[in-house]
């Protein structure tokens, strides 16, 4: 949980960018030594685990040795692959079912669809015999043409996501989430700290330098080890 955590943060960061933290990059050296001692080469790097990721699906997650990620990442894959191809087959079938009854002369130019308009004119429960309206297949056509399109925008966020993870968990690895960590998240801007509006005590106490007010509104990150 504090690993997950610290990558939320860490993400959040990022995303944000311009908050002050109170993160600093290790030396190399050290970097280096705490990958021997946790088993990895001194060479493992985030750009690898990134580039890695990129190229295969599950590969950074396995360079990271998190092998209990890559089930996840295949499923998802798997998942949105099976739809694109599920909601492309529909949409092949009613836009060629369409184009059976738009068809015009005789003989039919798209008599070959004959058979893709009855499939088309059995899922609408149509009675045998009967026509279908062209405008239920466009309709149903354009419904299952919007669905391919965030079928297949849904996949590829969801394999960017795993390349920003593998990203992230190389950084991670370096870094200490013990107990003793803590990240804390404060808005900055908008009025004065408590310290600027606190009333002087005394005339007589020893005047103190002004407390600068934040420019802009934004987040301030404090993270303590």
């Amino acid at each position: 949980m504090h690993r997950l955590g610290f990558g939320l943060g860490l993400l959040a960061a990022l995303l944000l960018g311009g908050a002050p933290a109170c993160v600093q990059a290790q030396p190399d050296s050290v970097r280096a030594a705490l990958l021997e001692e946790r088993g990895f080469s001194p060479t493992h790097s985030p750009r690898g685990a990134l580039w890695r990721a990129a190229a295969v699906p599950g590969w950074g997650q396995f360079y990271n040795r998190q092998y209990y990620k890559m089930p996840f990442v295949y499923a998802g894959l798997a998942g949105g692959a099976y739809a694109i191809y599920e909601m492309n087959r529909r949409y092949r079938l009613f836009r060629r079912a369409n184009l059976f009854v738009v068809g015009e002369g005789d003989p039919n130019p798209y008599q070959d669809f004959r058979s893709e308009y009855e499939r088309a004119a059995d899922r609408l429960g149509a009675s045998p015999g009967s026509d279908v309206s062209g405008r239920q297949l466009r309709r149903l056509r354009d419904k299952y043409r919007r669905w391919r399109d965030l079928a297949i925008l849904g996949t590829g966020l969801f394999y960017a996501l795993t390349v920003l993870d593998a990203y992230v968990s190389a950084h991670l690895l370096t870094f200490d989430v013990g107990e003793d960590l803590a990240l804390r998240v404060r808005p900055t801007g908008g009025s004065a700290p408590p310290e600027a509006r606190s009333p002087t005590r005394a005339s007589t106490q020893a005047p103190t330098a002004p407390v600068p007010r934040a420019s802009g509104i934004g987040l301030r990150f404090h993270l303590r080890f």
